[in-house]
């Protein structure tokens, strides 16, 4: 028994060694067959399983192999995958060649996607690895100078980052223009809700016949992002982490207390005389309010970890990421969590399931609010710099001639969101070719705000306390439907692709709030202890919109390509008789350099020509039912509740449509090393979303039609180049020009061809979106000066060192008829430039955005180079630039109007006019990074990258603001445009600079 015992544990020891003999370990490099190059990045796995590594910088891999019947994979985008039986090989070095098919590049359009090669319409693209070289804040960031037709303004240096994209300029004038962001296959409001680093491309869809499958969303242009997710046979663990301070770039010149003191009472004096009474003393304080106010090397840092792996059947990808951000003005916070989840499993050959969906968190303290002209930043530039802030108790002050800014930080508020989406989905393939994608998606926002002003504070003191609570709670879903069938005739000459689609989407919008004042306690904050109630309401409103849709794609051997498009819209927004809209559209391409006929030399590598027309439509920026006869309730009258229409109905109303004609070339030279585009346009928009005045008997002022025309015409360029191509040195280059020229044909109104919005902005007809409405600015008199009108009878007269204007009707007065129109509120030129230099372990980047032929109208100079109160007490005039200091007198004839204290007087010389109107074209360096990889020591560590980056180090501009790119935006209004390029002395950006860290595992 002894034996047969002893003799098992000998024969099971033997097999236990057989099978740890099985085991080992297999080494080697890949290379490039056509350079015999190291290729960094290769995946390498088993086949049939999940274990997987991917070369290091050197070309390098170790992989533990089960037995020797393992077959090992070699896979790389743009090559050939290779497999090699193990066998008694220890070490595999493999050379990878160029395939030819992967290489042509494909890129995402709806529904589907598209090798380059046979893409016919007007598409920019973005990549991942662009992103990787110069990590940003935001998705948004990532497009700035980067793409032909994009233009993104960041317009505020608050944190958190505020935006605006637009594609092509602007089509409407009061309805939305937004742009329409896919991601993942939906819908999203913004970009904010991922990650930079989750994303694996972005497509940017510009001409009609490339949005037309969007139908009445895409008038604005369509940006569609993918996100990333596992690889058969590839586990890769990413960590990415920055850490950085921000400052200002500029602060604003502003007068010393003495400076302050001298200007004042010299305005005092020019008013009343040399023996004037009531100037003001030798200042006891010298104030920087811009100092308190604002930090220094505000902080900004982000981490950022993701795991993806996968097999044959099962791919899947999560990230996981924590930004946090101080606003240059103090409290100003802005914290945000992000989480993604995708994941995909072939359950059978014919059958695919997938989720997409992501989380997302954010917390801000929202003081600084640009568009509040009581905020602290442009306070403290009100601000006297003779007054102290705090009394001895270091409580803010109260005066009566300004407002002081620190009582701004006296208020408590919070505003935190919350984003929850994601979409279900299952790819069905019933036969060869034949793909059925249903997909289930949804999205959930939620906003609450906190605001409570305390009974010592001052603006909650008049009501022993202040308190406002809101809530928003918007979502909506979308269940969606496509049949998408690809085949090929003629031996495989001729592909083709037939879509067809059904898709319906609902929002639903809910608001409510609540306020009260009177609290007993200090340290009692929420509206449960208020002791009145005063105000409050809760709201719900919803649409819907339903769509059926299809497409044909053919390509006839690569060189003659087409597409057709048609998409029906209905919306809930108006009656049932015109509440469908259809979209047409049609694009064709010619590879020439594919033809037989094409001379094959190294000069002209590729050479295709694109041309487009589509028609899309615009719904938004309108109410749910603007096109419905409903009424309101909560309405009162004597105290007793009812309802009643709050607007007047209009049943004609119907959609905006845009139609849009595109030409465009893609030239390839020396082997494609450089690479030009070039794409020229015209876009027409009519029957505009637009008010319309109707007579006061009607109870309304205005009423929504179909009524105006906006035109847009333009063209772009877009150069990318290899320079250099070799083992130890490349250098590449990408250049973009945009030219966009928009001009309202028909401004809608019956009685006259133009109306004025915000602050000095005109709509009229023949000239530009965003031009401006002023007074034309001479200079100023140096001796008296008198208007003669037409029939030589004299007019106003002028005192020597006060403004003169131009008077174009001749009548010798200056009134709002003598005012001319400016153009150039949006800048009709922009672009980018970029180099990337990459040196052995080393790399550079460098990137910088252009703005040429913008205007921008510095209402805050207007505010602070005034020379005087208009309409205010002697010696309470806020606080002024150092510019001010180069007013008239009759020794120094300068364009600045002297000194007064007469309101009249000043109001006269402050007009708005084009005194105040300036060039604000520039050059910035947006970013500049400097990195460094280096192969581990450490065996878990594929690769590590430590970089340091710049952003916004430095701006060429004449701008005499604080920022060419800053301008106000008017959060109540659907359509910013009309009123841009005013600068209303908001935050500037800031310049960053961050040390970072990227890791492989």
């Amino acid at each position: 028994m002894k034996r047969q015992f002893l003799l098992l544990v000998f024969l099971t020891l033997l097999s236990m060694s057989e099978v740890l003999a099985q085991t080992f370990y297999v080494q080697g490099t890949v290379r490039g067959k056509s350079d015999n190059l190291t290729i960094p990045g290769v995946s390498v796995f088993i086949k049939g399983t999940t274990v997987g590594t991917i070369t290091d910088f050197d070309g390098n891999f170790k992989i533990k192999v089960p037995s020797k019947e393992s077959v090992i994979v070699f896979s790389y985008v743009g090559m050939k995958t290779q497999e090699f039986v193990v066998g008694d090989q220890v070490r595999i070095d493999a050379l990878m060649a160029e395939d030819a098919i992967n290489m042509d590049e494909v890129v995402v359009v709806g529904y589907g996607t598209v090798k380059k090669s046979e893409a016919t319409g007007a598409i920019s693209s973005v990549k991942s690895e662009d992103l990787a070289k110069a990590p940003v804040a935001s998705v948004a960031q990532a497009l700035q100078g980067k793409a032909t037709g994009v233009q993104v303004i960041s317009t505020s240096g608050r944190a958190g980052d505020e935006t605006q994209i637009s594609l092509r300029g602007n089509g409407s004038l009061s309805a939305g223009n937004s742009v329409l962001y896919i991601i993942d296959g939906v819908s999203q409001s913004s970009m904010g809700n991922i990650s930079p680093q989750d994303i694996e491309s972005m497509e940017i869809l510009k001409d009609a016949a490339s949005t037309a499958i969007y139908g009445s969303r895409a008038a604005n242009g369509v940006i569609l992002i993918t996100t990333k997710n596992g690889k058969a046979g590839k586990s890769s663990v990413n960590v990415n982490a920055y850490y950085g301070i921000q400052d200002l770039v500029k602060k604003p010149e502003l007068l010393n207390a003495q400076q302050y003191v001298d200007v004042q009472n010299q305005s005092i004096i020019n008013e009343l005389g040399e023996g004037a009474t009531g100037l003001l003393g030798a200042p006891k304080y010298d104030t920087d309010w811009i100092g308190l106010v604002t930090r220094e090397h505000a902080k900004v840092q982000n981490y950022q970890t993701s795991f993806s792996s996968g097999n044959e059947k099962t791919q899947f990808y999560w990230s996981g990421s924590y930004y946090d951000q101080e606003g240059v003005i103090k409290k100003d916070q802005y914290t945000k969590y992000r989480t993604k989840l995708n994941l995909t499993h072939r359950v059978a050959d014919w059958l695919k399931l997938g989720v997409n969906s992501f989380f997302a968190a954010s917390e801000s303290v929202p003081l600084s609010e640009d568009n509040s002209i009581y905020q602290p930043w442009s306070g403290a530039m009100r601000a006297q710099p003779n007054q102290p802030a705090f009394d001895e108790n270091g409580k803010p002050i109260a005066y009566a001639g300004f407002t002081n800014p620190m009582f701004a930080f006296e208020r408590q508020l919070t505003s935190k969101n919350t984003d929850l989406g994601g979409a279900f989905f299952a790819d069905i393939t019933p036969i060869e070719g034949l793909v059925w994608h249903s997909s289930v998606s949804g999205n959930i926002h939620m906003n609450r705000y906190n605001r409570y002003d305390s009974p010592s504070s001052k603006q909650g003191s008049s009501v022993n306390g202040s308190g406002y609570y809101s809530t928003t709670y918007n979502r909506d879903f979308l269940v969606e439907n496509t049949l998408t069938y690809k085949n090929s005739l003629l031996d495989k000459s001729l592909t083709y692709t037939v879509l067809i689609g059904h898709s319906f989407q609902k929002w639903q919008f809910e608001d409510s709030y609540v306020q009260g004042q009177n609290f007993p306690s200090e340290s009692l904050r929420w509206l449960t202890s208020a002791g009145e109630i005063t105000n409050g309401r809760s709201y719900y409103s919803a649409n819907a919109l339903e769509s059926y849709f299809s497409r044909f794609q053919f390509s006839y051997e690569g060189r003659y390509n087409m597409m057709l498009s048609l998409r029906r819209d209905a919306s809930s927004k108006f009656r049932k008789e015109n509440n469908s809209g259809v979209f047409p559209a049609v694009s064709l391409g010619w590879n020439a350099s594919k033809e037989s006929f094409f001379p094959q030399d190294i000069l002209v590598s590729t050479l295709s020509l694109r041309a487009s027309y589509g028609v899309t439509g615009n719904q938004s920026g309108i109410s749910y039912a603007s096109g419905q006869n409903l009424l309101v309730s909560g309405k009162n009258y004597n105290d007793k509740p009812g309802i009643a229409a709050t607007s007047v109905y209009n049943p004609d109303l119907t959609w905006e449509k845009s139609r849009s004609l595109n030409a465009g070339l893609n030239l390839g030279l020396f082997e494609d090393r450089l690479t030009f585009t070039a794409d020229g346009y015209i876009k027409k928009s009519d029957d505009l979303l637009n008010n319309v005045s109707i007579t006061y008997e009607s109870g309304f002022r205005t009423k929504k039609a179909n009524v105006g025309q906006t035109q847009n015409i333009g063209f772009e360029l877009g150069l990318v180049g290899d320079i250099i191509k070799q083992s130890d040195l490349n250098v590449s280059l990408n250049a973009n020009f945009s030219y966009n020229k928009s001009e309202v044909v028909d401004a809608g109104k019956k009685s006259k061809d133009y109306y004025t919005t915000s602050f000095v902005s005109i709509v009229k007809e023949g000239y530009a979106i965003g031009s401006f409405d002023l007074l034309e600015y001479q200079g100023v008199a140096d001796e008296d000066y008198v208007y003669i009108d037409k029939d030589g009878n004299e007019g106003k007269t002028v005192l020597a060192g006060n403004a003169l204007y131009t008077d174009v009707n001749g009548d010798g007065q200056i009134t709002s008829a003598d005012s001319k129109v400016y153009e150039g509120g949006i800048a009709p030129i922009f672009g980018g430039l970029g180099l990337n230099v990459d040196y052995k372990n080393f790399d550079f980047h460098i990137t910088a955005q252009y703005s040429l032929g913008k205007k921008t109208y510095n209402m805050s100079r207007k505010a602070q180079v005034a020379g005087a109160p208009i309409g205010q007490k002697k010696g309470y005039s806020r606080n002024m630039w150092t510019a001010q200091l180069d007013y008239w007198t009759p020794e120094n004839h300068s364009d600045i109007p002297q000194l007064t204290t007469d309101s009249d007087l000043s109001a006269w010389n402050n007009k708005d006019s084009s005194r105040f109107l300036e060039d604000a074209d520039y050059l910035r360096i947006s970013d500049i990074t400097l990195g460094y990889s280096f192969g581990s020591k450490v065996n878990f560590i594929k690769t590590a990258r430590i970089y340091l980056q710049a952003r916004n180090l430095f701006t060429l501009t004449n701008y005499s603001g604080l920022d060419p790119e800053v301008q106000y935006v008017d959060p109540s209004a659907t359509n910013n445009k009309v009123s841009a390029g005013v600068d209303n002395g908001g935050i500037p950006n800031s310049r960053t600079f961050l040390i970072g860290l990227n890791l492989n595992f």
